[in-house]
């Protein structure tokens, strides 16, 4: 991920600012250019205008309140986005690029991040029901499944702070997509100084001895990544099969279950940054990114980040 741009979501609640660490902790690992966005909806004034919230407020609906709300919630962003870019400075020693927009908050932040490798975006996880939907529905928290799932590029969706994170998780199971995710998890491991692991999820227990030809493939990929193990056998480190049979043994475990559930667990018992490849599951009940991605963002209690 060197050499990249990575985008973030601010919306001035705890999600975004955990969804800002994450951030400033990917970018300064990997060396990205960073910027941040942070969009007004307007749609978010006929709440304030509803009978619901206006009589509290003692606003009544017109044109000139409508005009005063939004430019209310342009003077917010704008506080957000200048006290963001202080924080810039003291994580990273250097200016970022900030934007504030006006429009439909997902189209807004899928617009920002198509000449992005990573788009960053803060998520309430799996408590997320707690919350009042008609108010939420604008905040970067609850558009965190549809960026995901509508995004062209990798997504990360940051539930808890870069410093809680104990292990990089990849969901591997032999397709193109969850090698790109493995690769990627290769790369953030080797920046981070993270420890690496991978779960390939059967269904039934006699797949097993079939998963680990799959293992072996996926350690193969693997490089650059140096077990503890390999360490130790630094005798054999030019060995082929020295390195693959360590690979296999200390990043690669096979569970049996259902693959999302399973792997989401896996997550939480790790406090892992979960790597997913879009469409990365075989089983066509599983092989479908809107349905899958949105169960594993749903129901996360970790940061998952969906590759492309």
């Amino acid at each position: 991920m060197k050499n990249t741009r990575v985008l973030v979501a601010l919306d001035g609640s705890e999600y975004s600012q955990n969804a800002s660490l994450t951030a400033f902790w990917i970018a300064k690992k990997t060396d990205a250019e960073l910027e941040a966005i942070s969009v007004v909806d307007p749609r978010i004034v006929d709440l304030f205008l509803s009978p619901e919230f206006a009589e509290d407020l003692g606003i009544k609906p017109s044109i000139d309140a409508s005009a005063k709300i939004i430019q209310g919630l342009k003077k917010i962003a704008t506080v957000i986005l200048k006290l963001w870019k202080a924080d810039a400075e003291v994580h990273m020693g250097c200016a970022a690029k900030t934007h504030m927009v006006l429009g439909d908050v997902t189209e807004e932040i899928l617009k920002a991040g198509k000449n992005k490798a990573l788009i960053v975006v803060g998520h309430r996880g799996v408590g997320y029901k707690n919350h009042q939907a008609a108010l939420s529905f604008f905040r970067v928290g609850s558009v965190a499944e549809r960026v995901a799932v509508g995004a062209k590029k990798s997504v990360l969706i940051s539930v808890s702070p870069p410093d809680s994170l104990k292990t990089i998780l990849v969901a591997y199971d032999g397709s193109e997509p969850s090698k790109g995710a493995l690769l990627l998890g290769e790369q953030l491991a080797i920046a981070t100084g993270i420890p690496l692991k991978a779960v390939l999820v059967v269904r039934e227990e006699d797949q097993i001895k079939q998963a680990s030809s799959i293992i072996e493939m996926g350690a193969s990929l693997l490089r650059n990544y140096q077990t503890p193990e390999q360490h130790k056998e630094a005798s054999d480190v030019g060995n082929v099969a020295v390195k693959t049979r360590c690979l296999m043994q200390d990043v690669f475990d096979v569970k049996v279950g259902q693959p999302a559930n399973t792997i989401l667990r896996e997550a939480e018992e790790q406090k892992a940054l979960l790597i997913v490849g879009a469409y990365g599951f075989k089983d066509p009940e599983e092989n479908v990114v809107g349905s899958t991605t949105t169960h594993i963002v749903r129901a996360t209690r970790t940061s998952v980040l969906v590759y492309r």
